[in-house]
């Protein structure tokens, strides 16, 4: 048995080369197969709070909705109708019991009907409605619903299921909570085949990494490629070594398929200690490259680890390797073994004499020594790196416009990802302004018929200004309901201009359906997204009216905001002063630079001026006060920066009144009040009316009798000063109460949560009980007052964030004005710069940061890929050229006998080996290409929804064409080196190579 365990355990130093190219092979496929398992880790964990809560499909009819419905399924009737403006709406037919049922089952709230007519979620007042139907028109009622009842968008109408029989039912809705298992082949997280998720986050993710997990499959069949290459090309070379030991134990009755099955596993144990190695390096080379980009300071957020789903894919992928090893072991002895043992000898070298050719073609790939049999697997290693590289390239060429776009994305400050940001969308308004392209925008993670759909949700007018979008087929979306398809995901999903697409919700509950009225081509991945509107993103997202996830701009705000640049961001300085004195101004500065500045800023109040030089450090803020002396009396105007305000100047003697109002009924008594301008009370101050004359308490107040009706002039006089005003008794007047009205801040800005003080107070003798509403450029705010008599208080009415430019407010009650007011809305691109990221906007698109967020510095990861890439295939080319030299190595010792010096043969093998090469690599680039572009036509290669389409630039070819010959190049010399240090005594003996140290003779050691 003694060559058995020589065949199987004498290992030599190529058979440990060749562990070593085993080694990065598996190291490449275990290193893919961890990162994409971390990918599907770090996404899945981002969407992991976001469960399916159930499935939806539509129907064509209501009977085959009522076919496909299984236990505590929901069939939602749906009609289309036509509004007297033009307008689709669609009306959705529940009941009250399947309401009730299915929140009970789900957990997911549907609107009820209303016991007639409709309910809307647009409408704020009851009304009526016209429908046109398919079957028939009717006028019904329209009841507002509650926001909160939002798994129905808003601007469809529900109803109960006989009014939609009524209008004519175009299809139905099959709805099945979370707990149903009756759904069309659903998945452990809902990913239904048939229809969407209602919550598809993280069935996008799932989704999403099925497709990556297709794409690791094309790298394993490489990678399996590479090592039966290798596995062939040295066995190929034992076998030459062991010509004479296998005639001999044919000779003495060895049958062919022992001598088969030995060499089979010996490939077999040399690819297992490969597999082994492969296995340790797979592991540790992606958490070094982590560990180094980390210490670099380069963002990354992979965490790489085994888990049981890892191996679960490592597997299959180590038996189909090994399996690939031992045919290529069996396959590499076969045609020796097959011979009768007189036919096999122990001369490895042609003896044909070649006859030389005429042809000049033949003359330009004449080989001086090596053999044409090298070409058939040098082209297999190379075709296998032409595909990953040109597989890389295509899906970096996708990523790469999203990681380094131009422009900014603003999200929120601090938010983890885009999909936890909130922006108010006012700051696209205040961009745009300022002549900045921007665009609202929110990314919806959707899943239909078990495929994964981005889709952005955005105003198309403004997308177009910050994407080169062109519409090649249809139209543009006019209305809430349409969207635009992008020409690769049409592809992708078998889409065309206008099929109806049913959508689900992202990170909140709930169905939306879109009519797809154009296509569009964009280069990228914008090419493979669905464009809805804003409305639809915000109901498939739970967000509110004014909020998005991200504003996109075409202009870089780094590029503005890396200079030092201090402005003054807020004023404060009081309405009223006195002469003679001085003002108190406080200005609120802020840098918005990366560097510590000193500015000087310049305060100006009529003649008067000063300067100061503050320090900010970077992106901080620091308020400053000034104190200016006032002008003369009447009124002065402050400049400070961009910001200017008049100031009235009075004298500290100067009175105000307050109390009188506009109109009153007859027989009444308002209580008027007398003050400076400082709000000292005025005792013993004359008010007169008429013959009515009366006198001011010492608080200030006194009763002010109405008897009788007419308009009359009022006079407050004291202390030499006069303040005249006009009251309209009138029976028909009511008692109101006394307003003012007071913006905070005072100069408010788009980053401002703006709000209006209301300063209520009730003159009459009575309690007071009104109705406050603020009206004016805001949206409008009522709420009940009650006021004591002789009492006042203060009504804080919240406005929030605005966009820049100029608004009036007013406060009335019961149709009476109490007051009024206006106010300038400051911003400018560098506001929202400095919000975002505190101070620091994010360059690139919106899914270009989430892809940061979820996979980190993805460039890094690419070039550990290509890097063992490289090394592998260098490996397996080695030793394909290791068995072509080994094939002429006596001819090579004939030389070397004949004096020909070593640089001369090695630059006689390295023309041979580029010889070789012209046609390798030029047929490695037609093949990879072939097989990348035949995979992506049958929409192969898809991740995360996106088309991967073959990148065949110019610059990848010559890379792909170099780097193919810089790996035959290094192959052959190594190769070339290590046969030229022999002797020329033992190439031509035929000496095998060194094993431990002693040299084996052809025949030695099979009874050992």
């Amino acid at each position: 048995m003694g060559y058995r365990r020589t065949l199987l355990t004498r290992w030599s130093r190529r058979d440990k080369l060749a562990i070593l190219v085993i080694a990065v092979t598996i190291a490449f496929l275990t290193g893919t197969a961890l990162v994409v398992a971390a990918v599907s880790t770090q996404t899945t964990s981002i969407a992991q709070e976001y469960g399916t809560d159930g499935t939806a499909a539509h129907y064509d009819s209501v009977a085959r909705a009522h076919e496909a419905a299984g236990v505590n399924a929901l069939v939602v009737p749906m009609a289309t109708v036509e509004l007297p403006s033009g307008e689709t709406r669609y009306v959705a037919g529940i009941s009250n019991r399947q309401a009730s049922d299915f929140e009970t089952d789900s957990g997911v709230s549907l609107p009820p009907p209303p016991s007639s007519g409709v309910t809307s979620g647009t409408r704020r007042t009851q009304g009526q409605q016209r429908l046109n139907g398919n079957q028939q028109s009717l006028t019904v009622s329209v009841t507002p619903r509650p926001s909160s009842q939002q798994l129905i968008p808003s601007d469809w109408y529900v109803a109960h299921p006989k009014t939609v029989t009524k209008l004519g039912a175009s299809g139905a809705y099959v709805i099945h909570p979370a707990t149903s298992r009756t759904g069309p082949n659903e998945g452990s997280v809902g990913i239904p085949s048939r229809g969407v998720a209602l919550r598809s986050a993280l069935a996008f993710f799932v989704a999403s990494t099925r497709q990556l997990l297709s794409l690791l499959t094309l790298t394993a069949v490489g990678g399996t490629t590479l090592v039966g290459v290798t596995i062939y090309s040295v066995m190929k070379m034992n076998v030459r070594d062991r010509r004479q030991s296998i005639r001999i134990l044919r000779s003495t009755g060895c049958r062919p398929r022992t001598v088969l099955s030995l060499f089979a596993l010996r490939a077999g144990l040399l690819t297992l200690v490969g597999i082994g190695a492969g296995y340790s390096l797979g592991v540790i080379l992606p958490n070094v490259a982590v560990n180094a980009a980390v210490s670099l300071g380069l963002p990354t957020s992979l965490s790489i680890h085994v888990t049981g789903a890892v191996l679960t894919v490592l597997g299959p992928l180590y038996v189909g390797t090994m399996l690939v090893a031992l045919l290529a072991g069996g396959a590499a002895v076969w045609p020796t073994v097959s011979l009768p043992p007189a036919l096999i000898t122990g001369v490895f070298e042609s003896r044909q004499t070649r006859k030389p050719s005429t042809n000049r073609l033949w003359r330009v790939f004449r080989l001086r020594l090596l053999d044409w049999r090298a070409l058939a697997p040098s082209m297999a290693t190379l075709t296998v790196f032409v595909t990953v590289v040109l597989l890389m390239a295509s899906i970096l060429g996708v990523v790469a416009p999203l990681i380094s776009a131009e422009g900014t994305t603003i999200t929120e400050p601090e938010a983890p990802h885009p999909m936890a940001s909130n922006v108010p969308q006012q700051y696209a308004d205040a961009l745009r302004s300022q002549g900045v392209p921007a665009s609202a925008e929110m990314i919806v993670f959707a899943v239909r018929n078990g495929h994964p759909i981005v889709v952005r949700a955005a105003n198309y007018s403004a997308y177009t200004t910050v994407s080169n979008v062109t519409i090649e087929n249809g139209r543009r979306p006019q209305s809430v309901d349409e969207a635009v398809i992008g020409s690769g995901l049409a592809r992708t999903l078998g889409v065309k201009t206008g099929d109806r697409i049913t959508l689900g919700g992202s990170t909140h509950p709930g169905i939306a359906m879109v009519r797809v009225v154009g296509t569009y081509s964009a280069s990228g991945v914008e090419d493979d997204q669905l464009l809805v509107s804003l409305p639809v993103g915000r109901h498939l997202l739970g967000k509110t009216e004014t909020t998005v996830q991200m504003i996109r701009t075409a202009r870089k705000f780094q590029d503005d905001t890396s200079s030092s640049a201090v402005e003054v961001i807020n004023l404060s300085v009081p309405d009223r002063v006195h002469p003679n004195s001085s003002v108190p101004i406080r200005a609120r500065l802020r840098n918005f630079g990366s560097e510590r500045t000193t500015r000087e800023v310049s305060f100006t109040l009529g003649n008067a001026s000063k300067s100061i030089s503050p320090t900010l450090e970077p992106n901080s803020q620091r308020s400053v006060t000034v104190w200016l002396p006032t002008p003369p009396s009447g009124r002065g105007t402050l400049r400070v920066g961009e910001f200017t305000k008049s100031i009235t100047v009075m004298s500290p003697d100067s009175i105000q009144v307050s109390g009188i109002p506009k109109r009153a009924p007859p027989n009444t008594a308002p209580r008027v009040s007398v003050s400076t301008v400082n709000g000292t009370p005025v005792a013993n101050a004359t008010i007169r009316l008429s013959n009515t004359t009366v006198r001011t308490a010492s608080d200030g107040t006194a009763r002010l009798p109405l008897t009788s009706t007419g308009r009359f002039t009022v006079r407050t006089m004291t202390r030499n000063r006069t303040v005249t005003q006009t009251i309209h008794v009138s029976r028909t007047a009511q008692r109101t109460m006394n307003g003012g009205i007071q913006i905070h801040p005072e100069n408010p800005s788009i980053l401002s949560q703006t709000e209006a003080h209301v300063r209520l107070s009730n003159p009459w003798n009575q309690t007071l009980t009104r109705q406050i509403r603020l009206a004016g450029d805001t949206p409008s705010q009522e709420r009940t007052v009650s006021l004591p008599p002789g009492k006042a208080k203060t009504e804080v009415f919240h406005i929030g964030e605005q966009s820049p430019g100029s608004y009036s407010i007013q406060v009335i009650s019961d149709g009476n004005r109490l007051s009024s007011d206006s106010y300038t809305v400051r911003g400018d691109e560098r506001l929202i710069a400095a919000y975002s990221n505190d101070g620091q906007s994010t360059a690139g698109t919106g899914i270009g940061r989430a892809i940061r967020s979820a996979f980190g510095n993805l460039q890094l990861v690419f070039a550990v890929f290509l890097l063992l890439a490289a090394v592998m295939t260098i490996g397996s080319t080695t030793a394909v050229f290791a068995q072509a030299v080994q094939a002429r190595q006596q001819a090579i010792g004939v030389y070397r006998a004949t004096g020909v010096p070593p640089i001369r043969l090695l630059r006689l093998i390295a023309m041979d080996a580029l010889t070789i090469g012209c046609i390798a690599v030029g047929g490695a680039l037609f093949l990879g290409t072939a097989v990348i572009v035949s995979l992506a036509r049958l929409d192969y290669l898809v991740a995360f929804g996106i088309r991967i389409s073959p990148t065949l630039t110019p610059s990848f070819v010559f890379g792909a064409v170099a780097g193919g010959f810089t790996i035959i190049l290094l192959s052959v010399g190594l190769v070339a080196g290590a046969f030229l240090l022999r002797s020329p005594a033992e190439l031509v003996s035929n000496r095998s190579v060194s094993d431990n140290g002693r040299t084996m003779k052809e025949g030695r050691g099979v009874d050992d």
